[in-house]
């Protein structure tokens, strides 16, 4: 089956719905697709904005790459932006091997991509 990029998304969020859930946190999902993120997490009383992303793309050096930016547009009209310090409070990342990543908005945001597998994202592996 070939996934595009709704399914892709869609399978991030189940993702992450089920890992909060066996956490023991209390999970929101927006009734809109129109919002910066995902998912809201109920962190011991304090609300978490989360971004899910889903990636199975790989770099030269066997890291998943994670593009970190919206796109839209219309027509002959397209455009991509980059997210903002206050879009989420954390992006979750399902790759296609399994692995997961919570990673707070903070060590991302203005970025375009990351790719993971290097050793500084790996502290954020769950």
């Amino acid at each position: 089956m070939i996934l595009n990029s709704k399914r892709k998304g869609s399978i991030a969020v189940g993702e992450a719905i089920n890992y909060f859930l066996q956490n023991s946190e209390s999970v929101f999902a927006p009734i809109s697709d129109c919002d910066k993120y995902d998912l809201v997490v109920d962190k011991n009383g304090t609300l978490k904005r989360v971004q899910c992303k889903y990636s199975n793309d790989r770099a030269q050096s066997g890291g998943f790459i994670v593009d970190l930016r919206t796109f839209g547009g219309y027509r002959e009209k397209t455009y991509h932006n980059k997210y903002l310090k206050d879009d989420f409070d954390w992006l979750f990342i399902f790759c296609s091997d399994g692995s997961k990543y919570l990673i707070p908005s903070e060590d991302v945001w203005a970025r375009s991509q990351i790719v993971l597998g290097a050793k500084s994202w790996n502290k954020f592996k769950l």
